[in-house]
């Protein structure tokens, strides 16, 4: 086992816990992490799931896939890891606070660096390189989209952007995409780093691309009329041509109200919002944020804490088969992106259709062998036929899913905000692919990954 050594003592892991559903259909097995915080998506490589402690932890962990045992462990210097990708034997995170780290998947540091606090987004990887977007809180202040060569650390360019991102930049067609708290959304050369295009687009997920394509969600604000007119949140998939200049397309029919991005209504009563307070102020955010420039999230998110923009994802819609699947608040939509039509809509949330919806119940769809996997925060992982989307079971776990699962050799492995980690089993070995947070370390889904296979073969 490698854990770092530093002042404080790791703590204890018990060993996991195997279990059968009564049918016998749901069976795997159980981690319980030491300290019940909100997990990050696990990622999968070579028969290892690699998952951190959860924000305000220092522990980084290996897991056998198979049988759920501790293979190591390793002692963060700051809190938070982030969700891990996994490219070339290396194993990369980011510390909240506040630090990039490279590991190799035995669980060997191969470097770091401190880049700002905080850090909330997660990095990408492509061609031997990283992708992460910091605060120079040791310098001016702003926000930078930074370009590291994998196995040295060295800095092969940066450009400045607007504050933080959400969750991650998208690699794809020799482009990083990325979407900032404000809703701007980027387009920079992947390998030179030059700027291709800026659109103050109201996005409120990161994008997929897709076709020459960039699809994304949409904040638009409503004045109702009455005695005392307010504004309505609401939120649909768009989408654009992935050159500059390319006007935006709203997919009609995916509209729906948001109050989910409103900060006034989820100050007053979610019950999410005020536990997330509770965890900024553990870490040393309770006043403070840092360089987060939180007000951007607060404006167009509703987001007002380090740790809510930490977990938070927004509708991220995902390419397959020519459908674009995204989850909006407590509904799973599946749209034609060629005939634009929504091919079908599945709620999966008991409540009234009148009730405020505060906090966004769904993660973001996982797609492989012709399924939807999508975890809810009643604690519920649903499979649907991604065809028809059409239930073909579900597994009851007990604890809010915040993050999408990892789906790999008929596993899927689900992180819990109690602090669990499931690997459960589902009878079907086609169930793979889908390795870490947006399928692989370019965050793009499969999609790309599959024609780049249908290409080779042909070739």
């Amino acid at each position: 086992m490698v854990i770092r050594p530093n002042s404080r003592r790791a703590p204890d892991i018990a060993p996991p816990s195997h279990f059968e559903s009564d049918d016998g259909r749901i069976k795997g097995w159980s981690v319980k992490i030491p300290g019940g915080r909100t997990l990050a998506t696990p990622a999968f490589s070579d028969g290892q799931v690699f998952l951190g402690g959860g924000f305000g932890s220092y522990e980084f962990y290996a897991f056998d896939a198979e049988s759920g045992h501790r293979q190591w462990q390793y002692r963060t210097h700051d809190d938070g890891p982030t969700a891990a990708v996994v490219e070339d034997g290396c194993v990369v995170f980011n510390t909240e606070s506040c630090e990039l780290e490279v590991l190799t998947t035995s669980g060997e540091p191969v470097w770091k660096q401190w880049l700002g606090d905080p850090l909330m987004s997660m990095p990408a990887i492509v061609a031997g390189r990283i992708y992460m977007a910091y605060p120079n809180s040791r310098g001016d202040r702003r926000h930078y989209l930074a370009c590291f060569e994998l196995t040295t650390g060295t800095l092969a360019w940066k450009h400045r952007i607007a504050g933080e991102i959400i969750t991650a930049p998208v690699l794809a067609d020799g482009a990083v995409y990325l979407t900032t708290l404000d809703g701007t959304l980027y387009c920079f050369a992947r390998d030179g780093g030059q700027l291709l295009w800026r659109d103050a687009a109201n996005a409120t997920s990161s994008p997929v691309v897709g076709e020459g394509k960039c699809y994304y969600t949409q904040r638009r604000e409503i004045r109702q009329k009455g005695r005392e007119p307010r504004a309505q949140q609401t939120e649909h998939c768009v989408w654009r041509g992935t050159s500059a200049g390319s006007p935006v397309h709203e997919f009609v029919g995916t509209g729906r109200n948001a109050d989910y991005l409103d900060h006034a209504k989820r100050s007053a009563g979610s019950p999410v919002y005020a536990a997330q307070a509770r965890f900024d102020a553990s870490v040393g955010f309770g006043g403070s944020k840092g360089d987060a420039k939180i007000d951007q999230a607060m404006r167009h998110l509703g987001q007002a804490h380090v740790s809510g923009v930490w977990e938070y994802q927004g509708s991220k819609p995902f390419l397959s088969g020519g459908r674009l699947y995204n989850a909006m608040g407590d509904r799973l939509q599946s749209v034609d992106v060629h005939t634009e039509a929504v091919a079908w809509t599945r709620k999966l949330h008991q409540s009234s259709e009148e009730c405020e919806l505060l906090d966004a119940v769904l993660t973001p769809p996982v797609l492989v062998n012709d399924k939807v996997f999508v975890g809810s925060r009643q604690g519920t992982l649903f499979c649907l036929a991604a065809d028809t989307g059409t239930e073909l079971w579900h597994a009851k776990l007990g604890e809010p899913i915040v993050f999408p699962p990892t789906v790999a050799r008929g596993r899927v492995y689900v992180s819990t905000a109690k602090g669990t980690l499931y690997g459960l089993e589902t009878g079907d070995d086609g169930d793979d692919g889908w390795l870490m947070w947006g399928g692989t370390a370019a965050h793009n889904g499969l999609e790309e990954v599959l024609y780049a296979e249908a290409g080779a073969a042909l070739a």
